[in-house]
């Protein structure tokens, strides 16, 4: 069929018939271009007759970086081609917003025949008999629009007015910002709110808390042009050609171009390591602890460490620069020296611990030490351990001893780069009746970066938020949290789930087998999403939710130099409709405003995102200008109210070109230097930390994190087993290795994962080292059946000798596939087995799950990924 041939219509009849993964190959780019013109991404092949769009990706792929542009060939309403940024001559100051396989497959992902077409019911399912058992592994029927909502309406009805908001579970973002925009979340807090399951963090890791308490702020990196000054760029964990898929890597390269060393210390020798880096240090996952404090011990047994900026910037260091009422002999000093425990922490001791030879330590200690400039970074996921703010704190206080922070060229970061907003979110969230745009949830009290603030609450014992790890043995147990808690563990009784905002928690959070029983366990569970993915599954009704390319017409911010213009590509597939059509028919029959749920319209939200774009002025004073100039006539053609406003650019030419640059050089108002103020005057320009200074020793951050009851930490960075049953030391002869989850280009997080063309071209696969599959007669392409305390998982070896020994890796995101006879996961999916622990802040604590791995010879078999077949849902055959 040539491309001038097809239909929208035909596109769509198309579509209902393809349930097999295989028929999406030519609609991705995966085809060959003489096997079809519509595998080609650009040329002069076919006259184009048709219209190129703007598309923003707007896949999450690292939790707030590096989004890309996409441009969209589309003809007769159906997108066709995907380009990326082609427009200026790629530089370092104006780098290409260059999208990744997973941006260049949305063609694949928006067709995809995993889109859910059209409201539907679980056959088994009755107001008056959920028979939720059969939740997963029923047949589902379609039913009509009014049917769904009628239904839903009347089962959230009876949990608000039976057992009120505290029981039902919104498994969905609660911030509705204009990434994860919905308006359903507005209708729960409407109506009384819901609870959730966002205690402590996740992709943040035990970051935010450590960085609080021991620098005085957050988000605290250089930016892409000053990481140039650095001599050696000392970086722990990263992987951001797989986890950003954008620039981050180019910026690191080209810092080492202009004369940077790049060391990368990482279990695995990643793609990032293996292009940019000079030297990969191979480390047990989850010890880079200990490894920091072997550094450290070489550096004062030598005195290498800068003195002078520790006695002037810093306390804890040594017992003479304790905070006031802290025990001297708690510094960090003779700690590391044992001189008070009698076990110095040498090289030698971290040697045992961490894997790195003693005399790579050695080395290392004294290059950092000898260079001037130095670039420490850590990747989120180095602190997703047992007590993982004792990373942090030991990553701090090495940056700290390296001394310089302040001054160009010498930064400790977890966030890599430097970003910040370049447009106004168009959905606020806040209290209508204030003039804000959203209702809040009233069950959500204060917080520190989702920490409860247990001081600050006029009722202590009113937190109600669930932490992520352990959701959903908690709903089973019909309790959270910790009997440290004011008025001790609270009762939990959920009776319905909402699946929504854009999150597949059942697939995304720890011990996804306890998911499936909860799932089953409660009387209700509705979901609204594009895709039928394992949350949508295991759902009673499920309800058809158009994509970002079906709403569009929305100016969308990503970081400090880029603002995208992203086009309505296409319009609604199927029966699709946005989640402000479902908030709104929702609140009609739940006898609730649909204006407070869904405060403006279309158009009222795309002159929102157009007035507040904006570009950034002067990073340290935060300053921006309006980025576009709106004429009186733009506002008429939207037909809202508004002011016209002048800016660099006017609408029209902002929405032709799609998408704004800022034009950077090295040293210009957008340069982060964090703590350069500090630095230059500590007295003048105190940190707001308690001491008003960089704090090796933080009694703050202890109590944060022991006030919650799921570790135990010092006020000074540590080594320690947090967890007797999880992470480095704790292996058995039955689980022997640690395991570990990097990310994957063919998902971002778990979306893209019914991309056939990317499934294709990063297969699911256990990593394993040639020493661990050697001793388990394991080949590559073996099946092999991974084990952990907490389910099963069978997939292809993947034998590398650039693994280090003891520890594997499943890549996050696979959709769960469970074979009902064995229990079984077919889809990779590694939180079947990761340990369901929070710990910390409530951080989730992946790294070092206890795992076993062996070579399969049961009954099941696994096809390639790339001919698995999607899964559909069954009974429906239209």
């Amino acid at each position: 069929m040539g491309t001038s041939q097809l239909t929208r219509r035909r596109f769509v009849q198309w579509g209902t018939a393809a349930a097999g993964a295989t028929a999406l190959v030519g609609f991705t780019g995966c085809a060959s271009q003489s096997d079809d013109e519509l595998s080609q991404t650009g040329g002069d092949a076919a006259e184009e007759t048709g219209t190129w769009l703007t598309g923003a990706c707007m896949n999450n792929c690292s939790c707030g970086s590096s989004r890309c542009l996409l441009k969209v060939y589309v003809e007769d309403g159906v997108p066709l081609k995907i380009r990326t940024d082609e427009e200026d001559e790629d530089s370092i100051e104006v780098p290409q917003r260059r999208a990744c396989p997973r941006g260049r497959a949305q063609i694949g992902n928006m067709m995809s025949p995993a889109r859910i077409k059209y409201p539907m019911k679980r056959k088994g399912w009755s107001p008056d008999n959920p028979n939720g058992e059969m939740r997963g592994r029923d047949e589902w029927e379609r039913i009509s629009w009014d049917e769904a909502l009628d239904y839903i309406a009347a089962e959230m009805k009876k949990a608000y007015d039976t057992w009120g908001p505290k029981s039902i579970l919104a498994a969905a973002y609660s911030d509705i910002g204009d990434t994860y925009f919905d308006q359903v979340i507005c209708l729960l807090n409407a109506k009384g709110g819901a609870m959730h399951h966002e205690l402590g963090t996740v992709s943040l890791g035990s970051w935010p808390v450590p960085e609080i308490m021991m620098t005085g702020g957050m988000l605290a990196a250089p930016d892409s042009l000053s990481i140039q000054d650095s001599e050696l760029h000392f970086h722990f964990g990263n992987n951001w050609m797989a986890n950003k898929g954008g620039n981050t890597a180019y910026q690191l390269d080209y810092a080492k171009r202009e004369g940077g060393k790049v060391i990368i210390v990482e279990p695995w020798l990643n793609q990032t390591a293996q292009a940019v880096a000079d030297e990969w240090v191979p480390i047990i996952p989850g010890t880079d602890t200990a490894f920091c404090i072997g550094m450290m011990y070489h550096m004062i047994e030598n005195d290498l460490q800068d003195q002078d900026f520790l006695d002037k910037y810093c306390v804890g260091f040594d017992a003479e620069h304790m905070p006031e009422g802290a025990d001297p002999k708690d510094n960090f000093k003779d700690y590391v020296l044992g001189t008070h425990d009698d076990e110095p922490k040498t090289p030698e001791w971290a040697e045992a611990i961490c894997g790195v030879p003693a005399a790579d330590i050695h080395r290392l200690a004294e290059e950092i030490a000898s260079t001037e400039k130095v670039n420490f970074f850590a990747g989120q996921s180095t602190t997703k351990i047992p007590a993982g703010e004792m990373f942090a704190q030991a990553f701090y206080t090495l940056a700290m001893m390296h001394g310089g922070l302040g001054t160009p060229g010498n930064y400790a970061s977890w966030v890599g780069l430097a970003e910040g907003m370049s447009a106004a979110p168009f959905c606020m969230a806040g209290d209508s009746s204030s003039g804000e745009l959203n209702p809040v949830n009233p069950l959500k009290p204060p917080a520190l970066s989702s920490v409860p603030l247990f001081s600050e609450m006029e009722d202590p014992t009113a937190w109600e938020n669930i932490d992520y790890s352990e959701c959903w043995q908690s709903i089973l147990d019909g309790a959270y949290g910790r009997d440290v808690w004011p008025g001790g563990k609270h009762p939990l009784d959920i009776h319905v789930i909402y699946c929504g905002g854009y999150e597949n928690s059942l697939n995304s959070m720890p011990n996804a087998n306890a998911a499936i029983k909860a799932f089953r366990k409660v009387d209700f569970v509705w979901g609204a999403n594009t895709f039928f993915d394992p949350s949508r599954q295991y759902c009673d009704i499920v309800l058809p939710v158009a994509t970002w390319w079906e709403k569009g017409n929305i100016a969308w911010m990503n970081n400090s130099d880029t603002v995208y213009w992203a086009d309505r590509i296409m319009e609604p597939l199927f029966e699709s409709q946005p989640e402000s059509y479902i908030a709104e028919e929702l609140a009609k029959r739940l006898d609730v405003d649909p204006k407070v749920v869904n405060a403006q319209t279309d158009a009222e939200r795309t002159y929102s995102s157009l007035a507040g774009a904006a570009y950034l002025t002067d990073r340290n004073a935060m300053g921006y200008a309006p980025l576009l100039t709106i004429s009186q006539s733009d506002i008429d053609e939207l037909g809202v109210e508004g002011a016209p406003q002048e800016g660099l650019m006017t609408v029209a030419e902002f929405k032709e070109k799609g998408f704004f640059k800022i034009p950077r050089t090295k040293g210009d108002a957008l340069s982060s230097l964090p703590w350069a103020a500090f630095y230059e005057d500590p007295e003048a320009n105190p940190l707001p930390t308690s001491t008003g200074k960089f704090e090796i020793y933080s009694m703050g951050l202890a109590a944060t994190v022991n006030s919650l009851g799921f570790s135990t930490l010092s006020p000074i960075a540590k080594w320690q087993i947090a967890d007797p049953e999880q992470g480095a030391g704790t292996q058995t002869d039955e689980f022997p290795l640690l395991l570990w989850t990097p990310h994957s280009l063919r998902r971002a997080h778990t979306v893209n994962d019914n991309v056939v063309s990317l499934r294709e071209a990063f297969p699911q696969e256990c990593f394993m080292s040639t020493v661990d599959a050697e001793a388990r007669g394991i080949k590559t392409g073996d099946l092999v059946l991974m084990t952990s305390p907490h389910g099963q998982v069978l997939r292809p070896a993947k034998v590398l000798p650039t693994i280090v020994p003891g520890a594997v890796a499943l890549q996050d995101g696979a959709w769960i596939r469970i074979d009902e006879e064995t229990g079984i996961d077919l889809g990779g999916d590694p939180n079947i087995l990761q340990a369901p622990k929070s710990s910390g802040q409530g951080s989730q604590s992946w790294t070092g799950t206890l795992v076993q791995v062996e070579k399969y010879d049961g009954p099941l078999t696994l096809d390639p990924d790339k001919n698995t077949p999607i899964v559909m849902p069954v009974g429906i055959e239209e």
